[in-house]
């Protein structure tokens, strides 16, 4: 029960900390990918177009950003 605990907690942080909103000033950013829709909480990582790793392409696109 512990370890799950800590890997939501995990999980979560990489979600706040790690995708961060960069907005409209990064050349590969796209307004049409921005959604407000729930992300499964996998993560494989998912490299953007920005070279930043998200944890998944759903988390990326919440932020504007595409496929590298």
């Amino acid at each position: 029960m512990k370890n799950i605990a800590l890997t939501t907690i995990f999980i979560l942080a990489l979600t706040l900390f790690g995708c961060k909103k960069e907005g409209a000033d990064h050349p590969c950013y796209d307004s049409s990918l921005v959604h407000n829709n729930p992300c499964t909480t996998d993560c494989p990582g998912f490299e953007g177009c920005d070279g930043k790793t998200y944890c998944n392409a759903c988390v990326a696109a919440s932020q504007g950003i595409g496929p590298k």
